[in-house]
């Protein structure tokens, strides 16, 4: 495609204009656009395999969080983007795909302004973001912001190339790693999370020129939405290999199996499968990115240096395979290596065709971006994903980065010793996992025992009348009453309220009877005078 002037006197690819803006914080759920570190709670990745309960540690972890909008009234047209801390590859995105919106209340009608509750789903970025900084995995995330209506992802499948490029430089560029060159898309995973699988699927099947770059698919508990066929249908390929995380031990052998019990030993289990399944979105994807053959193990802050690594990651094991990746690597400050996990050995070269040259990405505007994450640590030099390690001795936090404008300069914190690592049933760290904004997929309600009985018949033994007049016979016996059961006399009864009933009865029977009779008579008198 022949490149074309921006309108900001940018060489972009698309025939949109991208972008990169700000985002105000949303409390409780994310921080906004900027650099954001928080000291949380993440899988070990060797637990994972098997049937053995999860195990988990604490790391810190920092995360670049950018937010880009496209110049037309299309769907997509906002994008968020996590960048690891350190990377220096900026050519491997990772695609991922929201669940649909309109179970969690985000309204269409909304969407060309962004109003309502759109910029929440914001909150995966960090969410994501953190755990992809803590495998120092090298890939960059990129999730486009779909309507309820746009599950053939709109404009996004026959441009989706030209987009990504352009989002990639302009991220290259606020990370200060522009070197000048054009930028070309190498390789690509794809991922989704539970009912966002309808628009992964729709994606994989009509992206222009996707097979070139698609070397990994990932799903994280489609099985559990509203479309289960699509998870039972995804499988390896000669193309692309397939990670998958579900709670069902009896379904794919190919998939990772984390059912209830297993995450026993987690600070707080939780109790049913909406609550597992929120916790798949929550820790799993830690595990995908240490076992993914899409990107190098991030290495050394700023120095540029990768540990080469190019196997892809075999799905469904239910072990450690291949060879353990290099070590003796440093990890980006703020982050802790994840222990445990073994990369898989078998090697795939890079593929498909490197898109269009020669084209930088159209300039955005320079918004000014949301505020930092909770307080920040950051670390010493620690090994990548590998065999666990002792960890290291404790030391003082030290105050969060700034906010700061467009372009993000690399992060960079003085060095300072990880604090320990936590055990399992520890205290949980600073900052619980947060709930979605977008509720899981809804379970019938549970259907009540028996409604209680009003508030005017305690639960008593027995029940006596209250005494009668001395005009009528002596009082009935006590009744007995179940607790909890209104009080139901058998008849026949000699309380007030029947006596009194009982003789109202009787008074209309007896006016009834009367005007019966005075009927007749006048009809009597009536055909005798004809």
């Amino acid at each position: 495609m022949p490149l074309r002037r921006g309108r900001n006197g940018c060489n972009g690819m698309s025939k949109y204009n991208v972008s990169s803006i700000g985002l105000a914080p949303v409390p409780g759920l994310h921080g906004g656009t900027g650099v954001h570190s928080d000291h949380i709670w993440v899988v070990v990745p060797g637990s994972v395999p098997g049937t053995a309960n999860l195990q988990f540690t604490a790391a810190d972890v920092q995360v670049t969080s950018m937010l880009f909008q496209l110049d037309a009234a299309v769907v997509p047209n906002w994008f968020g983007v996590a960048i690891p801390t350190g990377i220096r590859d900026f050519t491997r995105p990772h695609i991922f795909f929201h669940p649909e919106t309109a179970q969690g209340g985000y309204k269409d009608s909304d969407y060309p302004t962004k109003a309502g509750i759109w910029p929440n789903l914001f909150y995966y970025m960090e969410r994501f973001g953190y755990q992809l900084d803590a495998s120092r995995r090298g890939q960059i995330i990129i999730m486009p912001f779909f309507t309820q209506a746009a599950t053939d992802c709109g404009i996004f499948t026959p441009n989706w190339i030209d987009i990504v490029t352009d989002i990639l430089t302009q991220v290259r560029a606020a990370m200060g790693a522009d070197d000048g060159s054009a930028l070309a898309i190498s390789e690509i995973v794809v991922s989704s999370y539970s009912v966002g699988i309808a628009y992964s699927d729709s994606f994989r099947k009509t992206a222009v020129n996707l097979s070139s770059y698609m070397h990994e698919v990932w799903d994280f508990d489609g099985l559990f939405s509203s479309l289960p066929g699509l998870s039972l249908g995804l499988h390896n390929t000669a193309q692309y290999n397939v990670i998958k995380y579900d709670q069902h031990s009896g379904s794919d052998p190919g998939s990772f199996h984390v059912p209830l019990p297993r995450w026993a030993d987690y600070v707080s289990p939780p109790n049913n499968g909406g609550g597992v399944h929120a916790l798949i979105r929550d820790y799993m994807f830690l595990h995908g990115a240490t076992i993914s053959g899409v990107g190098d193990i991030i290495t050394d802050a700023g120095t540029g240096s990768t540990a080469s690594t190019s196997s892809t990651a075999s799905t469904g094991s239910t072990g450690s395979t291949g060879s353990t990746a290099s070590t003796g690597s440093t990890a980006a400050t703020g982050s802790t290596a994840t222990t445990g996990s073994t990369a898989s050995t078998a090697s795939t070269g890079t593929t498909g065709s490197t898109g269009s040259t020669g084209s930088t990405s159209t300039t955005g505007s320079t918004a000014t971006t949301g505020s930092t994450g909770s307080t920040s640590t950051a670390g010493t030099t620690v090994a990548p994903p590998g065999p666990p390690q002792t960890p290291p001795p404790p030391s003082v936090p030290v105050t969060p980065p700034p906010a700061v404008s467009q372009p993000f300069p690399p992060p960079v914190s003085p060095p300072i010793v990880q604090p320990p690592f936590l055990p399992p049933n520890g205290p949980a760290p600073q900052r619980p996992p947060l709930l979605p904004p977008v509720a899981p997929p809804r379970l019938p309600p549970p259907v009540p025992a028996g409604f209680p009985p009003p508030a005017q018949y305690p639960p008593v033994a027995s029940v006596s009348p209250p005494p009668m007049p001395p005009t009528m016979h002596g009082p009935c016996p006590p009744v007995p009453v179940p607790a909890q059961t209104p009080q139901v006399h058998a008849a026949p009864c000699c309380c007030d309220c029947c006596v009194a009933i009982t003789a109202a009865l009787g008074m209309v029977s007896t006016t009834a009877t009367i005007a019966m009779t005075a009927i007749t008579a006048i009809a009597s008198l009536a055909r005798k005078r004809t």
